[in-house]
């Protein structure tokens, strides 16, 4: 339903672009709101030039914009503060929006990987593999099926064992219901083993099992990911933080 879809060109014809946002000119998409101070404010500075807004106007304070849809600059869950690297779409039949998805880290993770000196596929390897805290937020450009989103998520899982893959289907299944509004939003947070799932910046079913998360920020950040948008404003949004 989701997944498989084939990244397209972009557009800017009057309208939002529809391509890995952070890829084009930072200056044109810069669009950073609120502040911050300490580590947070250097790192959402330079996500916010990487993350970009594709389209005209900011968001709420604190908050950037990924092609239409704001998320904040940080967040809170699993304990952590983590702070927004990057992002992009993810489309259906490589026209229609569907979600676009924002890639957090914590401090700590940061300064991990930015020691390790790891690029490419090295560095997309050690963030799904990271035990610190890392969160995925989904935020959805339409209303879909409960179930859709939940088969596609499953479906996606690479290398999960059928009884923790079964686990994750369940959690999935209690927070999101039987649809997904347009706007809503789903957070998917890892630390070590365990995966916290909710639809606000609280946990809500957790799940615990070797190799989960991995999987699935492998989803994103693998060498096959569903969006390449994603994986792309990522790898941008965190080589303007190591520069």
């Amino acid at each position: 339903f989701f997944f498989g879809i084939p990244k397209i060109p972009c557009r800017r014809s009057g309208m939002s672009s529809s391509c890995n946002i952070a890829a084009q000119p930072r200056r044109q998409h810069l669009r950073r709101t609120g502040a911050s101070t300490g580590l947070l404010v250097c790192a959402a500075a330079i996500a916010a030039i990487a993350v970009a807004s594709s389209l005209g106007g900011g968001g709420a304070a604190g908050e950037l914009v990924i092609d239409g849809l704001a998320f904040p600059q940080s967040l809170r869950t699993a304990g952590a503060t983590q702070q927004l690297m990057g992002g992009g779409t993810r489309y259906k039949y490589g026209a229609v929006k569907v979600y676009a998805v924002g890639v957090y880290l914590d401090s700590g993770g940061v300064a991990t990987l930015k020691r390790s000196g790891k690029r490419g596929q090295a560095l997309f390897d050690a963030v799904s593999g990271s035990r610190t805290a890392k969160t995925l937020l989904l935020r959805f450009h339409r209303s879909v099926g409960g179930k859709a989103v939940v088969d596609a998520l499953r479906d996606a899982l690479k290398g999960v064992s059928k009884p923790l893959v079964e686990r994750f289907e369940a959690a999935l299944k209690a927070v999101l219901g039987e649809s997904v509004a347009r706007g809503a939003q789903l957070y998917l947070t890892c630390k070590a083993d365990s995966l916290y799932v909710s639809d606000a910046a609280a946990p809500g079913q957790t799940v615990g099992g070797k190799g989960l998360c991995l999987a699935l920020f492998g989803v994103y950040l693998g060498k096959q990911p569903v969006s390449q948008a994603v994986k792309d404003g990522f790898e941008a949004g965190f080589a303007a933080l190591a520069a």
